[in-house]
């Protein structure tokens, strides 16, 4: 989870795909993860638990 989460922060608001999206979903490792930015970090929902991955 712990690359997960760092992942997440370093290309979540690059990545074309997702950069002007609020939420959004998309595949990692085989996990199906959904998204929803906040204003200083990102909460993942992963097999319905929740974590939080900071903004850069």
């Amino acid at each position: 989870m712990q690359q997960l989460i760092q992942d997440v922060t370093e290309y979540l608001d690059i990545d074309p795909r997702f950069w002007n999206k609020d939420e959004g979903e998309f595949e990692y490792d085989g996990e199906q993860v959904f998204f929803r930015k906040l204003t200083d970090s990102v909460l993942l929902f992963v097999d319905g638990v929740v974590w939080e991955a900071p903004r850069v």
